[in-house]
């Protein structure tokens, strides 16, 4: 896939270029107002790489949804964690998702 071509950040008055739809800066500002951010913080710690690849491992990268197999799924907690460690880091509570199946999933508020 051909990379992106620079276009200017979203944010108006901003005149920097960036291939995503905010530069860096204005990228970082927008994550810390987010009221989940102490909380997403756990998915950017090694403990949760390491998490994350062993559950997509075990799936073999296929979609506990839909059953197909893609390279690049993401790995959804079938409970909402809510900020409990102990759902948040166990593994039974995960699963392998397409984007798709996994956004269809987040929008019906499970």
């Amino acid at each position: 896939m051909p990379p992106q071509a620079p276009r200017f950040c979203a944010v108006p008055g901003c005149a920097q270029l960036t291939t995503r739809r905010r530069c860096l800066a204005h990228a970082a500002t927008a994550e810390h107002a987010r009221p989940n951010y102490a909380l997403r913080r756990w998915y950017r710690t090694p403990r949760w790489q390491g998490l994350r690849a062993r559950v997509l491992r075990e799936a073999g990268y296929t979609c506990a949804a839909c059953g197909q197999v893609f390279l690049a799924l993401e790995v959804d907690h079938i409970l909402r964690h809510e900020g409990n460690p102990a759902r948040f880091w166990d593994r039974a509570n995960l699963q392998a998702l397409c984007r798709r199946c996994h956004q269809r999933k987040t929008q019906r508020g499970e």
